[in-house]
């Protein structure tokens, strides 16, 4: 699973979210909104479906999930809940690896012009083909 700058959250603000309050394209304001205006009425940020790992979260311990990439930006305030996503994988016993472009703003791929866009997709590259490896390895077997 490709888990692209994933958009998570919680009713805690975390270090990230705080000191990237203003920033553009996504930012506290806006995700707040979001979370807002999509969520079942009477939800919070703490629902399974933003805060995955969070005190409402569902067990994913016995569930067969895929191998999963995760990428964080450094100038995107909601690294510190994309990082918490993949300790939480982690700790679930599930396998995931994370990328971290430390000086990356939240949808930073989208421009081709950026020295990391092209290091992102052979990232992202190099990950699906080592899957594909392992997927026909796992089927000779």
């Amino acid at each position: 699973m490709l888990a692209i700058q994933p958009f998570f959250g919680g009713e805690e603000r975390t270090e990230s979210e705080k000191r990237l309050k203003s920033v553009p394209l996504v930012n506290v304001e806006r995700t707040d909104w979001m979370w807002k205006a999509f969520l079942p009425d009477g939800s919070d940020r703490d629902h399974p479906v933003v805060n995955v790992f969070g005190p409402n979260a569902v067990d994913i311990s016995g569930v067969d999930f895929p191998a999963t990439i995760v990428v964080v930006g450094g100038f995107d305030p909601l690294q510190d809940w994309q990082k918490r996503y993949y300790e939480g994988l982690k700790k679930r016993g599930k396998q995931a690896e994370l990328v971290v472009f430390p000086n990356a703003i939240h949808t930073f791929y989208a421009y081709p012009e950026l020295d990391d866009s092209s290091v992102f997709i052979n990232r992202v590259r190099d990950f699906v083909q080592s899957q594909l490896v392992n997927a026909i390895i796992e089927t000779r077997h």
